[in-house]
């Protein structure tokens, strides 16, 4: 007769053998990033005179970069008999917190960003100050009071989680995905309204190049990992129960960086390029019609006017008007 007891044991070390895969897959993927993007951060960032948008990004990008470190290590440690279930309640609240703050980091740089997309609007400010502020305390509420029942000492620290906890735990995840909801939707209003302002000859940019340009594609692409985050904690066993956590908050961070390094790439302001003179420009590099597409929010101010197409050349003036349209590597009649 097979013993329930053992079926359990296998369970368990399935589910935390899964977790670990999860975890180094994750910052696998968030030091791949950094690796690969290196070059840009050195030529936007730290070659130029430093801006408080440039300290914002190194704060985000090396806090997540040491900090998932130290937990890996951490996680990987296995821990004497006597003291494991100190240890590894300690670890779980540390490791929830850290992916907490990682996320509200970035939270708190796209604030910044929205802010600056709304043309400093204080309206728009206090409002989403004031929604952040309401789920900073939902989130606190989640983190504190947990009860989780520890696991058999195995390899690492690893502690199960009771299904009050994880639908107490779910909450601090349910009000960040929220605020990224809103600042997606705030994102996308301003792109739908905004979308006129690039008209060319009739020519309409395309919608898609605006929601790159905006970053609503950045910010659509930390909720849907904060989602999936969410199920695991409704719909997973006690060891698999937010298993997705760090890889949430390695999507985040990546994220904001790759938006952060794309605005530094043609303004020193970053985050904080904004609306000056009414008049929004988009530095558009379009290679091939499949080939990469490269746009990044500039504002008149920041930097010339000018949209730039393989094969034409288009010099807009404040007006928008066309001022002269003079195909590449041609020479025009005389």
């Amino acid at each position: 007769m097979p013993d329930p007891l053992m079926f359990e044991m296998v369970d368990t070390a399935q589910e935390i053998l899964i977790h670990s895969y999860l975890h180094l897959f994750a910052i696998s993927f968030l030091f791949y990033d950094h690796l690969v993007t290196f070059g840009n951060e050195v030529d936007y960032l730290w070659r130029r005179p430093k801006t408080q948008s440039a300290y914002w990004f190194f704060f985000n990008r090396y806090f997540a970069f040491f900090g998932n470190i130290a937990v890996t290590i951490l996680g990987f440690t296995t821990l004497p008999a006597q003291r494991f279930a100190f240890a590894a309640h300690s670890f779980n609240f540390t490791t929830a917190s850290l992916s907490q703050l990682q996320t509200v980091l970035v939270c708190v740089l796209l604030t910044l960003r929205i802010y600056a997309l709304y043309s400093c609007s204080l309206r728009i400010l206090a409002y989403m100050v004031g929604s952040g502020a309401i789920l900073v305390g939902v989130s606190c509420w989640a983190l504190f009071g947990q009860k989780s029942a520890p696991a058999e000492q195995g390899s690492g620290c690893h502690i199960g989680l009771s299904s009050d906890t994880a639908i107490r735990l779910a909450g601090a995840w349910e009000a960040l995905f929220v605020y990224d909801s809103i600042l997606f939707t705030l994102t996308m209003i301003k792109t739908w309204r905004g979308r006129h302002d690039f008209s060319i000859n009739r020519a309409s940019v395309p919608i898609i190049y605006l929601i790159f340009r905006d970053g609503a594609i950045y910010f659509a692409v930390m909720a849907l990992a904060n989602l999936a985050n969410i199920m695991t904690f409704y719909f997973c066993g006690p060891f698999m129960r937010g298993g997705l956590s760090t890889f949430a908050s390695a999507i985040s961070v990546t994220m904001m960086s790759r938006l952060m390094l794309n605005l530094h790439e043609t303004a020193d302001a970053g985050i904080y390029s904004t609306t000056r003179s009414g008049f929004t420009s988009t530095n558009m590099e379009y290679d091939t019609p499949v080939g990469p597409v490269e746009l990044d929010t500039l504002w008149s101010g920041d930097l010339h006017n000018s949209s730039t197409f393989q094969g034409q050349s288009f010099r807009l003036d404040e007006s928008t008007q066309i001022a002269s349209v003079v195909p590449q590597e041609s020479t025009l009649p005389k």
